[in-house]
């Protein structure tokens, strides 16, 4: 976990050369993502895109950007925020094969039943360039939880990094933080980078 300050991660292909990196500034345990620096990303997939937030942050810094959701409904109001298509495609959906530098999934995957989530890693893992990184939070807790008929599926450090690694991911880092809805839910923020299976 960390408090106010910021954590960088640097993705480098084979050749040396540094492809990409995730900086995520910290400013006050409650609002984690204050700034995301994608250098070098050409192209990221924001995976649960929601309202659009996000791929609207991401496309004004220039990168190219895939937004997908699996509501109808969400879609339409992100394609009028972020003024381009947004595809509705579920998680079990995914279809890219070795296309991104980066996959956004903010507070979309907790939704994912624990049995189907090794499968959704998968296909996370097949969209993904071999430097891929992807970020990721989740409710922290071992409780799982249904909220106004919503699943919440919670993790722990333990559980969690176990999915990734069973998943060919290595955790390049991890921190807790407050939830910026005023409620007291702690929410566990991870960076993980694809790993290079022989």
């Amino acid at each position: 976990a960390v408090g106010a300050g910021s954590a960088a991660i640097s993705v480098v292909t084979e050749d040396g050369n540094k492809k990409a990196s995730c900086i995520v500034k910290v400013e006050n345990d409650v609002d984690p993502i204050v700034s995301v620096d994608l250098s070098g990303a050409q192209k990221i997939l924001d995976l649960g895109c929601g309202s659009g937030r996000d791929s609207r942050y991401f496309l004004s810094k220039g990168y190219d950007v895939v937004s997908v959701d699996g509501s109808k409904e969400m879609c339409r109001l992100a394609e009028k925020y972020i003024g381009r298509d947004v595809r509705n495609i579920t998680f079990a959906e995914l279809d890219y094969n070795n296309e991104f530098d980066a996959v956004w999934a903010s507070a979309s995957l907790l939704h994912i039943s624990k049995n189907n989530l090794p499968e959704i890693l998968r296909k996370i893992y097949c969209a993904l360039m071999s430097h891929g990184i992807i970020y990721s939070s989740w409710k922290y807790g071992g409780e799982d939880r249904i909220i106004n008929g919503i699943p919440y599926y919670n993790y722990r450090e333990e559980s969690i990094f176990s999915e990734f690694d069973s998943m060919s991911f290595n955790i390049e880092y991890s921190w807790l933080t407050g939830d910026n809805m005023g409620r007291r839910d702690k929410w566990i923020n991870i960076i993980a980078k694809k790993r290079k299976v022989f």
